[in-house]
């Protein structure tokens, strides 16, 4: 993936935009267009309509990942979000060009000293049980990510909250602790959409319903099967969303989604192969929209277990990597190999080359380390994510070059985060996607004592880069900590960064007004409609 952005949030505090009432329908910051390679549709660019939208028809969508959990608060799998994204709003969202847009809040004021942001909550708003949506619903859901007993992988994205106040039922006022200029972009994370107290109290959790007020009401899920939707007739965007419904079914293999498309059992396919562009390419009724996304890939190490907690060994394990024949085969070449956290085109990337393999300076750093007798790791990976899963099969064969014979162990979603999370593998392979802030990973996945540091890494000197790159205004500053912080990880050696990779559904040419989102966020089927003719 190659990205060329432009702003970011530091723009607000570096002056570039006005910090009063810059928060309206054309969104708070604006930034470029992704560019990659030979990616079939810009980010912004929606499917061809042939006219006005029609309101009507269900639309059959085809995804690869079982939601497994829906409560945002309690959540991070990205199946889980694709549903959260359509039943749910925050205060904001992200645009297709990763901007920060209105969504709950419809505008916001930030302080002079970048520490209060003041919220106007959009009126007419009602939740699916038919409540009306009141400022205390935002205090009540931020305060239970904020609950240690919640136990919220978001918790995090509230970390430098010091208050949330309600003057009355249309403000939220939130002030900082100190400047945090990934605040806004924080606050479109899928774990911060509002939910309603009494639905929570009334089920335990969110887990297998969803009660919101996004454009689409929650039916039913059958947990690897399907999940149902509905219209929401109250939604607050008047004519949206314009589809009766989404059936979703969850068809995980790479190869039976391209099928369903082709045999007209679905409408639209989620993360087709790249090796099933031409394919469907190719067929009447059918066309491929995709490109660059904000994705991202990598290989954890557990830094509890032995040997993994050797710099030595993490190295060896480093210099055997291949992340071009990676790429090549887990997306047919539709990627790009890192080194860094972020893409260098990024502009809070990594600045660098990335290694060739050396199989023989491998050997040399991996001769000291004194393995466990018997020593064969295991390899956490995902067995419903094809190219994660083919992403493990040539790390395997990579280590072998290193006289390490490992083991696969694929599990489904639920599975996986509950091992990963507690710590239960030795090597895992992990992936994610929807970054607006180069904040976003490291804070909630890297620093010291964070419930998502599954690698268990530990750096005072990681930590305050952290807290300089939220605290400084000036863009390029900010990039400045970022490569260093970047650079800090490539020495330590926690996690290695193995590619990015470009993103492509396939859809029914009936199927109008689909936008692709740079977070691969599916926001857009409300304003998706189906031309009968």
């Amino acid at each position: 993936m190659g990205l060329e952005f432009d702003q970011q949030p530091s723009a607000i505090a570096g002056g570039n935009v006005s910090r009063r009432r810059f928060a309206q329908a054309t969104g708070a910051f604006a930034i470029a267009p992704i560019i990659l390679g030979q990616g079939i549709a810009s980010a912004q660019e929606a499917t061809p309509a042939t006219g006005e939208p029609v309101t009507g028809g269900r639309l059959r969508f085809g995804v690869q990942g079982d939601p497994s959990e829906l409560d945002p608060g309690l959540t991070n799998l990205n199946a889980a979000g694709l549903v959260i994204d359509l039943i749910y709003d925050g205060l904001v969202h992200e645009g297709a060009d990763l901007s920060i847009q209105p969504a709950l809040a419809e505008s916001w004021e930030i302080s002079d000293d970048l520490l209060t942001y003041t919220f106007a909550l959009r009126s007419g708003v009602t939740f699916h049980n038919g409540r009306p949506f009141v400022a205390e619903d935002v205090v009540y859901t931020f305060e239970r990510i904020q609950n240690p007993d919640t136990a919220s992988p978001w918790a995090t994205s509230l970390a430098g909250v010091s208050t949330i106040e309600t003057p009355d039922d249309a403000t939220v006022i939130i002030t900082l602790t100190a400047p945090d200029a990934s605040f806004l972009a924080r606050l479109a994370n899928r774990g911060l959409v509002i939910v309603p107290k009494e639905e929570v109290e009334a089920n335990g959790d969110l887990q297998q319903t969803a009660v919101g007020t996004g454009p689409f009401t929650f039916v039913d899920y059958v947990p690897g099967s399907t999940l149902t939707l509905d219209r929401n007739a109250s939604y607050w965007d008047p004519g949206k969303p314009y589809l009766d419904g989404i059936d979703i079914t969850i068809i995980s293999d790479d190869t039976q989604r391209s099928t369903a498309l082709v045999a007209d059992t679905i409408d639209l396919a989620e993360q087709i192969g790249q090796k099933d562009i031409e394919l469907i390419q190719g067929q009447d009724g059918l066309r491929v929209d995709g490109g660059a996304t904000t994705n991202l890939r990598w290989l954890v190490f557990n830094l509890r277990r032995e040997p993994f907690d050797q710099l030595a060994f993490r190295e060896a394990v480093h210099r055997a990597i291949d992340r071009q024949a990676i790429v090549d085969v887990a997306v047919f070449g539709y990627g790009q190999p890192l080194v860094g956290l972020y893409p260098p085109e990024f502009w809070a990337g990594y600045h660098g080359d990335v290694p060739a393999q050396d199989v023989d300076a491998a050997r040399e750093l991996l001769a000291p380390v004194e393995l466990p007798d018997g020593f064969r790791p295991k390899i956490l990976t995902w067995s419903q994510y094809k190219f994660l899963s083919d992403t493990a099969v040539v790390v395997q064969e990579q280590l072998k070059q290193l006289g390490i014979e490992t083991d696969l162990d694929p599990q489904e979603n639920a599975i996986y985060l509950e091992q990963y999370f507690a710590g239960e593998f030795d090597i895992a392979i992990m992936g994610a996607a929807g970054y607006v802030d180069p904040n976003d990973w490291p804070q909630q996945s890297l620093v010291s004592g964070s419930v998502n540091n599954a690698a268990g890494y530990a750096s005072a000197d990681f930590d305050a880069l952290v807290i300089e790159g939220l605290q400084e205004s000036d863009q390029d500053a900010r990039a400045a900590v970022y490569q260093e912080l970047q650079e800090l990880l490539i020495q330590d050696l926690p996690w290695i960064s193995l590619y990015t990779s470009e993103s492509y559904v396939g859809l029914k040419s009936n199927v109008q007004g689909f936008v692709r989102y740079l977070s691969s966020s599916y926001i857009s089927l409300r304003e998706t409609w189906i031309d009968p003719s």
